[in-house]
């Protein structure tokens, strides 16, 4: 597998591993809790809508207007809410929602009768209803295991008269969560009923209902039954948001006819165009929508309830500019806290992302009224959907998987930090001018760091991979010597060259191109695998590796970081044990001979690299002459007739090898030359006719250098005795040819 697939699997790894966290309830639970929580922080406040008032029944208020406080400052008497109603209606305000709790009669019967002709004689006031839960057992025995059970909710009856008097009312339920971040538009759990923020938008926009009726009759045929044609027919507010919410959910066609008409209406002026815009928006949305908070609790315009009942004898001036103040405006009257003691006393307070760092909750009212202002302004907060979510975080995941591996560990770092630093900036971005919620636990804290730690993973593969070919390069049975002495001087990343001290071995067969010509290829591959694996096995048994087989020859290394003397011992005891061991292997077997020619020499070698960057596409191989000229000492014994021929770099020092001293030669291309010996035997194993022939030759040798004509007498006695000796023949070949004193001390070797 190359280094690319590699990457670009570690990317779709990352980019599901991404996703499928992302759509776990654990993953979105996550998303809540701290990434929606951070983009609030980072935004910080925003000024709410102009439109929405908050009237605050608090502790101060009780204070003001002489009511106890001790124990609890509520409840109120009901008189108080009537003459609240009364002032609001007269300064305007277009809709009043009472957040508090009517559906038993009041201490004061008359109160009653005075808010409910209150609440009459304005016209416009919603109640926030209370739900309640009822569970119904459809098991007849108690002992059953399985136990079926049924939990509905319904809403707890307004006071008759009450109910009767209402503009409409409708329940306002909240998930119970530890924090608040959501809200209901239209409530599942009762029938799909409208809640209080759609019932105050439909009533808000009641004066252009007839304006939305007209464009909505052009493009439907409307059911008069359903839908009231003008505002003064309509009959039950909470209904017609019923029907309507049903009408585009089972025809959705509807929603893009009517924009189509709407953006086509000259008559209509562009904030009726507006308002229409957001009906539509409402009955065509999601049942439940995120709250996008405004601040911290009281951020809405929030005025105490005592400044509405100041008596007008004792500050009409300042009465006049507070209910000036809710001219044209939804106002929400319900209990507000101030402090922590006061949340434990309304129970009607809620953890947001903004509660104050004194503990000072935000209200069930202000709830109400930030779910309101965020319809009107068409400005919940919007998550992503998921389709875009994951797919975001695959491109991600898969993008940070292709890049990351190609980064150092330094710049891995210092690019995550900014990816991750430029994707909050842009989540918050989006988050602070739409509204839409990004995810953002998920894409740092698991997609980045995934991406990091695969690419880590990689890292050290892809430098496992290049010391498992520097392995390789020095053959198929490493030694732990040489392991440990890679793994200590050699860089494995190999970032650059590596200088050693080596001994090459390098083998050839006699004839194997004669062979290979005549014998069934089947047969010649089993035939060198048995013999390559004697040549591994002796070279390993020595320490050394084999770097390279190429058809019938191999090439064996020794390396350490500066020049040794074992290191070249090493080298030919592997020459002498491949001599007996291919000795043995041709005499026992049946099959031919594989007659082997051995060069040995030492040097400086370079372990490098070559290839591309990109992928890492490198290909590690050993480099200098060195290499070369071993190559060329072993096929010098094709001229001399021997078997094993050794330097005398190879030879220094080393004094307990039988050896024959041949003289100097130069290679073809060379400039330098070598002084050749040839490896006969380990000296206490050498026989006398080996000690015998090495002597007469190093005689006979020595007059040829002093060129004496009775060099030549010399190498015929040899011959004599030794009929065989290919060196004599090659000797007294030269000598044969010219006069003793033509004769060349260092031979040069024509052919490479």
């Amino acid at each position: 597998m190359t280094k690319y697939v590699r990457q670009i699997l570690l990317g779709i790894i990352t980019g599901l591993l991404g996703m499928v966290i992302y759509i776990t309830p654990q993953g979105w639970s996550l998303e809540e809790e701290y990434g929606l929580y951070w983009l609030f922080q980072l935004r910080g406040t925003m000024p709410p809508p102009n439109e929405v008032i908050v009237v605050a029944i608090d502790r101060p208020s009780a204070s003001q207007m002489g009511l106890s406080v001790t124990p609890n400052f509520w409840p109120w008497p009901r008189n108080l809410h009537a003459n609240l109603i009364d002032r609001l209606a007269q300064a305007g305000a277009q809709v009043i929602v009472l957040d508090l709790i009517f559906h038993t009669t009041g201490t004061v019967p008359e109160h009653d009768q005075q808010l409910t002709k209150a609440i009459r004689n304005a016209g416009n006031v919603i109640i926030v209803e209370r739900l309640y839960t009822e569970q119904l057992d459809f098991t007849n025995d108690e002992n059953e295991a399985f136990q079926l059970k049924l939990i509905k909710e319904k809403s707890i009856p307004l006071l008759p008269e009450i109910s009767d008097a209402v503009l409409s009312h409708a329940p306002f339920p909240l998930p119970d969560k530890p924090r608040i971040n959501a809200y209901w538009v239209f409530k599942p759990g009762t029938g799909d009923a409208p809640t209080i923020p759609a019932i105050v938008l439909q009533a808000f926009t009641l004066n252009i209902y007839d304006d939305f009726i007209a464009l909505l009759q052009k493009v439907h045929n409307i059911d008069t039954a359903q839908l009231p044609l003008d505002q003064g027919r309509i009959k039950d507010l909470e209904s017609l948001v019923f029907s309507l919410r049903h009408l585009f959910l089972n025809q959705p066609e509807i929603k893009l006819k009517l924009l189509s008409e709407l953006r086509r209406s000259p008559s209509l002026d562009e904030r009726k165009k507006q308002l229409i815009q957001i009906l539509i928006n409402l009955y065509t949305g999601y049942e439940a929508h995120y709250l996008n908070f405004y601040g911290p609790p009281r951020s809405i315009e929030t005025i105490p309830y005592y400044q509405f009942l100041q008596s007008a004898e004792g500050d009409e001036k300042s009465l006049k500019t507070v209910l000036a103040r809710v001219k044209g405006k939804v106002v929400f009257v319900g209990l507000s806290s101030t402090t922590q003691s006061e949340n434990e006393q309304i129970r009607d307070a809620y953890h947001s992302v903004f509660t104050d760092p004194d503990g000072v909750k935000i209200s069930g009212v202000e709830i109400a009224a930030t779910a309101f202002a965020n319809l009107l302004k068409n400005k919940p907060v919007r998550p992503f959907s998921y389709a875009g979510s994951m797919g975001l975080l695959f491109i991600m995941g898969l993008t940070l998987g292709v890049i990351f591996p190609l980064l150092s560990s330094r710049n891995l770092m210092a690019v995550s930090v900014v990816l991750a630093v430029a994707y909050v900036a842009f989540a918050w971005l989006l988050f602070k001018q739409a509204s839409i919620w990004l995810p953002l636990i998920t894409p740092l804290f698991i997609v980045i760091p995934s991406a990091i730690f695969g690419a880590i993973i990689l890292k050290y593969l892809a430098a496992r991979h290049e010391r498992d070919q520097l392995l390789e390069l020095f053959g198929q049975f490493t030694p732990e010597r040489v392991v440990g002495d890679l793994t200590r001087h050699v860089n494995t990343n190999l970032h650059k060259d590596e200088l050693v001290f080596s001994a090459c071995l390098f083998t050839d067969v006699k004839g194997y191109t004669t062979l290979a010509e005549t014998m069934d290829v089947r047969q010649l591959r089993l035939l060198m695998d048995e013999y390559f694996d004697i040549l591994s096995r002796s070279v390993n048994q020595n320490n050394g590796v084999v770097s390279e087989k190429i058809g019938d020859a191999i090439l064996a290394i020794w390396e350490v970081t500066s020049a040794s003397k074992t290191l070249r011992d090493e080298a030919c005891k592997a020459g002498l044990t491949i001599v007996e061991n291919v000795n043995q292997f041709n005499h026992d077997r049946n099959h031919p001979a594989l007659p082997t020619r051995i060069g040995i020499h030492c040097g400086e070698l370079l372990i490098t690299k070559f290839g591309s960057g990109f992928r890492n596409n490198y290909i590690y191989r050993v480099i200098g002459d060195l290499v070369n000229t071993t190559s060329r000492i072993e096929g010098a014994n094709k001229y001399l007739g021997t078997n094993l021929l050794v330097t005398s770099e190879v030879l220094d020092g080393i004094d307990h090898f039988l050896t024959r001293p041949l003289g100097s030669f130069k290679f073809a291309g060379k400039s330098l030359p070598v002084s050749l010996s040839e490896l006969i035997a380990y000296q206490p194993k050498a026989s006398s006719q080996q000690l015998q022939l090495c002597d007469m030759f190093a005689d006979a040798l020595n007059d040829y250098l002093q060129q004496q004509h009775i060099a030549i007498q010399k190498w015929t006695e040899i011959l004599k005795i030794f009929p065989n000796d290919g060196p004599t023949k090659f000797y007294l070949s030269i000598c044969s040819q010219s006069l003793p004193d033509q004769w060349p001390s260092t031979i040069k070797l024509a052919e490479k």
